[in-house]
């Protein structure tokens, strides 16, 4: 599950491709007491679980509206077609689902990849779409499209989140290991732009390439550059790979502070033990957040599944909580009403207010640096040691961005 899980992760961040920008279809009034949602989520291979905690999610947000009423005076039907997370599978189910079953949202698309092929089509299908999870910060760039709205963080925000806490940590020469794609090399400029503004040094920038199993040169090199804090950038199972091996040989020992990039999560706890206690990571959500939304929904969520949200979870069940906001505030579930409702729409959520920048359809959001710790009974946990609002690290509208 571990190696599957990374593996997947590494396809909802690094996954990306051109696309088309578009406007929503001309608005006109819906009356209809039913407002229909495709989720099309993978249901094989490595994204398989991703997929179902992706459509748990969306089940979950329909459930509750539904029994407060529906929104805006309508009920919400999911109509779920599953994929293999391939794009052009998930660009046929998605024209199935509009133009044979009446859907005119969809949601629980996984990989940067699908969403920009799905994103090209959503125009002609006069549909939107939520992204709960494709990170790819092209897809709020120079490929943005005015019928897709993103409510997980984008690559950059969640990075530069790290940047801000790192005056604070411990070690003063820094050691770089990064995945050879464009996030690898897109983290490490933001980083070393963070050290040399906090004072810190970069004694080494090395650069496996995806899909390394064997990480023996890059430790050797890390260890004889005197080093003593690592900045890591690994995904999947590189990222599995690369903890593994450090411990064996006791890399940790040599420095001062380890900060990961969604280097490890919760699912890999388990997996990888007591070799990642004391480790930093970025979270993107902060499961104790104290609002009421967010206390009522992981209660309610824990009561149905035994087990507490996590970041797919949270963000496909935000994605739809976003929606539902664009329809209470148009009072219409026709697309090109609810897209002018949700341009710079401020909201009340399960991770405190938010705010979807009309300028690229990125929401604003806080996100985290934490460190791993033993919780109370034992378990490795994550405790939050910073938390950065969204406003504080979201970009500046790219001026390539034409909505």
């Amino acid at each position: 599950m571990a190696s599957k899980f990374w593996t997947a992760l590494s396809a909802l961040m690094i996954g990306g491709l051109v696309v088309a920008c578009g406007t929503p279809g001309s608005a006109g009034t819906d009356t209809s007491d039913v407002v229909k949602v495709a989720i099309i989520p993978p249901s094989s291979g490595a994204l398989a679980q991703f997929g179902s905690d992706a459509a748990d999610a969306w089940q979950f947000a329909v459930d509750e509206v539904n029994a407060s009423g529906g929104v805006a005076g309508r009920q919400i039907e999911l109509v779920r077609i599953d994929t293999d997370a391939t794009p052009a599978t998930t660009v046929r189910a998605a024209r199935e689902a509009v133009t044979q079953q009446g859907a005119r949202f969809i949601g629980a698309v996984m990989t940067s990849t699908e969403n920009g092929a799905l994103n090209a089509q959503l125009p002609g299908l006069n549909a939107l779409s939520f992204n709960g999870l494709g990170k790819d910060d092209a897809l709020t760039g120079k490929d943005c499209n005015a019928n897709a709205f993103r409510t997980t963080q984008s690559t950059t925000m969640d990075m530069n989140a790290l940047a801000a806490s790192l005056a604070d940590l411990p070690g003063d020469k820094w050691a770089i290991q990064a995945v050879d794609y464009s996030t690898g090399h897109t983290s490490a400029e933001i980083f070393k732009e963070a050290a040399a503004k906090a004072g810190k040094t970069v004694v080494l920038e090395q650069y496996a390439p995806l899909n390394t199993t064997e990480f023996g040169s890059y430790i050797s090199k890390i260890v004889a550059s005197d080093a003593d804090a690592l900045f890591a950038v690994e995904f999947g199972a590189d990222g599995i790979a690369f903890v593994n091996q450090a411990a064996q040989f006791n890399l940790a020992d040599r420095f001062e502070t380890v900060l990961g990039f969604n280097m490890v999560s919760e699912p890999l706890f388990d997996a990888l033990g007591d070799k990642i206690l004391g480790y930093y990571n970025n979270i993107g959500y902060d499961v104790n957040g104290e609002n009421a939304l967010n206390t009522k929904f992981v209660t309610d969520w824990a009561a149905k599944h035994g087990e507490q949200p996590y970041t797919v979870v949270v963000d496909n069940y935000l994605a739809a909580q976003a929606l539902f906001e664009g329809i209470e505030k148009a009072n219409s579930a026709d697309p090109a009403d609810v897209s002018a409702a949700l341009n710079d729409l401020t909201f009340d959520s399960i991770v405190g207010e938010v705010t979807m920048r009309g300028g690229d359809h990125q929401l604003i959001r806080p996100s985290y640096l934490a460190k791993v710790v033993k919780d109370g009974n034992g378990a490795l946990a994550f405790e939050k040691v910073k938390a950065s609002a969204g406003a504080d690290i979201i970009p500046p509208v790219d001026p390539a961005c034409v909505l």
